[in-house]
């Protein structure tokens, strides 16, 4: 079929949805030109397309009224007798290797002032090591401890997929089994204007951005993820975003509780720090889990207080999921008419375009809307969601910001803080000034505590201003 017959049928569909204008310099294209528009435009999904604006149209249906404190949650205290109950169902399954890591990592660092995908952000206070590299050493501690080296899955963007996996091929994939390390790219999504029309970025392209994190599901089930998790036996996948080195990206605790709860999706909350945090919140609405947008929440929501002066509604979204491999599917093949989809949301964006004449526009405010959905949105979708209490100094410090709150300057010192605890956890009353663990020697405050009882430790060591744990015990680190 020539690009002329192609075309017309292409013209021809996307007039019927009212988006006929793409084609409006067509005439001035060379066949070259017109053999890569037509490539994209055989990429869009016009049902998709037509779904995703009637959502921004429409707004999204957020649960404004009814909210209710969530009760499907395992609160941080006192929880002993059950942490071990829990772990121990975990490691199990960790030790049958029915569960794999998955990084949501299509972001770039420019808001950091680096250059690069974030996960090539140099993290951790000492060793300066990637946020990549600080995941792979978690993973590897899984790897010795339960002698299985677990899948882990790496959604990249359009923007930084060849960054992504050059970065991780320079670096040998930090000594991790290359072939269970996948990089999947995140979808795509046409960018509308104030009207619904869609905008171009060339004569020949359409302007694009990605779908939000919620494309997580299909990017898994298109990418051919869920299939290797079917057939090597995968029921269980760890959901974390890139920027928290603090995460424990395959917690048997959690595993255990999520397995215990018979949950297709589970999360992980933190007190949140005020009324004002930028994170999401927890609500329970007609008995359903449900997250809600800092901005969405009205104030008088937010800042209700308990008899105590608490927040009432206190239960912070960190971004940490536990998902069932047939509930991703399920979500991933949802038809756009079917009422377990996740919906659009739209977010008004200054974007760079062409106008109306084929010449480049650069707005000075938003002015186009980009279609995205959002993970959380699947929790009410999923059967006995639950929710599980953590410790934000333990599992939460988020690199967002160049500086101030959730900066690498806030979560390094969190790093450090955290490192402290740990050690007079196990008895040293007067840690060192400066302090990393690797997470190859131990990801969390138990696996720490066991790995230091295998261990004679030096107090003249312990004193020193500098000091790493790595995989096999402590090192002096030099000033």
């Amino acid at each position: 079929m020539n690009h002329l017959s192609l075309a017309e049928g292409l013209r021809q569909n996307f007039s019927s949805v009212g988006q006929e204008h793409v084609f409006k310099f067509w005439k001035e294209l060379n066949n070259e030109e017109r053999a890569v528009f037509i490539r994209q435009l055989q990429t869009v999904d016009l049902d998709e397309l037509t779904c995703s604006w009637r959502d921004i149209q429409s707004g999204t249906k957020q649960p404004l009224s009814g909210l209710q404190k969530p009760q499907s949650v395992l609160p941080l205290n006192p929880r002993e007798n059950l942490t071990k109950f829990y772990k121990d169902l975990g490691e199990d399954i960790l030790s049958q290797n029915k569960v794999a890591a998955f990084t949501v990592a299509g972001g770039q660092g420019t808001r950091l002032g680096h250059k690069g995908p974030k996960g090539t952000f140099k993290c951790t206070p000492i060793r300066g090591i990637s946020l990549f590299e600080q995941f792979a050493e978690n993973l590897k501690f899984i790897t010795k401890r339960f002698g299985h080296s677990p899948q882990w899955f790496i959604m990249t963007s359009e923007e930084n997929h060849l960054e992504t996996e050059s970065f991780l091929s320079q670096n040998k994939y930090f000594g991790l089994n290359v072939n269970h390390i996948h990089l999947l790219r995140q979808g795509m999504m046409p960018v509308f204007d104030q009207e619904g029309k869609i905008l171009l970025s060339e004569k020949n392209y359409l302007l694009m951005s990605p779908n939000g994190h919620g494309g997580s599901f299909r990017a898994l089930f298109n990418s051919g993820a869920l299939k290797i998790m079917e057939e090597e036996g995968i029921d269980h996948l760890s959901y974390f975003q890139v920027d928290n080195p603090l995460v424990h990206c395959l917690d048997p605790v959690f595993l255990g509780y999520h397995k215990h709860q018979n949950s297709e999706m589970s999360s992980k909350v933190v007190q949140k720090s005020g009324s004002n945090e930028k994170v999401g919140t927890f609500f329970e609405v007609n008995k359903k889990l449900h997250v809600l947008e800092y901005s969405d929440i009205p104030l008088e929501v937010s800042a209700q207080k308990t008899h105590d002066g608490e927040l009432f509604h206190n239960l912070g979204n960190i971004a940490i999921h536990l998902i069932e491999r047939d509930f991703i599917k399920r979500i991933a093949t949802a038809k756009n008419t079917h009422e377990n989809r996740l919906s659009y949301h739209g977010a008004l964006k200054k974007a760079n375009h062409l106008d109306n004449s084929g010449n480049k526009l650069t707005p000075h405010q938003a002015n186009a809307i980009k279609a995205e959905t959002f993970v959380f949105d699947a929790i009410p979708l999923a059967q006995n969601a639950s929710l599980m209490e953590v410790d934000r100094n333990e599992e939460f410090a988020p690199i967002k910001n160049a500086d101030g709150q959730d900066s690498p300057f806030s979560s390094r010192e969190m790093q450090l803080l955290r490192s402290s605890k740990w050690l007079r956890q196990v008895g040293i009353d007067q840690p060192p000034r400066k302090m990393e663990i690797s997470p190859e020697f131990a990801p969390s405050l138990t696996y720490f505590k066991e790995e230091i009882s295998k261990l004679s430790l030096n107090p003249e060591l312990i004193k020193n201003e500098k000091i790493i744990f790595e995989k096999s015990g402590p090192k002096i680190v030099k000033t």
